[in-house]
């Protein structure tokens, strides 16, 4: 396997990345982790959460879910928003400035080189923002992933275990304090720990990607139960396929117009 290198960037231009990146391609931009989330978390502070978590699977009343592994060399925390204010605080400040709906952080600490939670790829565009130590990542591009992989991503198929297939030349970009890397949704990835071996802390702030399926389908069931064509009995024989596509159109045009401003 031969590497390329992550374009970088030293500057975050909101405009130019919904441009040229968003969905498409990552990004490293270097120095703008403080855009993110400041001020960083420390190590005391992550010695502090992990003392607070020892013996869970998940900290009482939050949604957060914690993961480890049993030599101690991973923890991983999904919505980790949930139970650090600090992170909750930074999903909130991020939604603004992208215009989402929601975001949620995950926070990734491992200690020892070379560790890792593998090869994957998710249904979220992510930005990861190394916060101690370093971290070296391999990444694809979402066509890199085949679309029936992509599917059954998005329907969450039971059972789908999402593991990535890096290509034969991925891109490899080394992150530190500060940096921020943008993985598109779909896009295969990997990160470990450098090879200074010292520890490495990242939080991912997410934007989790909605299909028509999950937005519509609830709501356009709900609107054809009121269309006659769908709730009276069927005749025998044929059934009125103009009449069942003239209230499909409607009730679809009612769930899926967005009023204007």
């Amino acid at each position: 396997m031969t590497t390329r290198i992550l374009p970088e960037a030293d500057r975050f231009d909101l405009d130019l990345f919904y441009r040229e990146h968003w969905r498409r391609r990552p990004v490293l931009w270097r120095g703008c982790g403080p855009r993110f989330l400041a001020p960083s978390l420390d190590w005391p502070d992550i010695e502090a959460f992990e003392r607070r978590l020892e013996g869970t699977p998940q900290e009482p009343g939050s949604g957060a879910q914690v993961r480890r592994r049993p030599d101690g060399t991973v923890l991983f925390v999904n919505q980790a928003q949930h139970t650090l204010p600090e992170l909750a605080d930074a999903c909130a400040k991020l939604t603004d400035l992208f215009g989402w709906d929601e975001c949620t952080a995950d926070l990734s600490v491992t200690r020892g080189r070379g560790a890792g939670i593998g090869c994957h790829f998710d249904h979220s565009d992510n930005f990861v923002v190394q916060q101690r130590g370093s971290k070296t990542w391999l990444v694809g591009l979402p066509e890199d992933t085949a679309p029936e992989r992509q599917r059954s991503r998005m329907l969450e198929t039971k059972g789908f275990v999402p593991s990535g297939r890096l290509p034969e030349e991925p891109l490899r970009a080394e992150l530190h304090p500060g940096d921020v890397l943008y993985l598109p949704l779909f896009a295969p990835h990997e990160g470990v720990e450098g090879d200074d071996g010292e520890g490495s802390v990242s939080v991912s702030f997410s934007y989790n990607a909605r299909s028509a399926l999950s937005q519509h389908l609830k709501p356009l069931l709900s609107a054809l139960s009121q269309e006659a064509a769908w709730w009276q009995p069927l005749p025998l024989g044929a059934p009125d396929t103009e009449g069942l596509e003239d209230a499909l159109r409607r009730a679809l045009r009612a769930v899926t117009d967005v009023p204007s401003p």
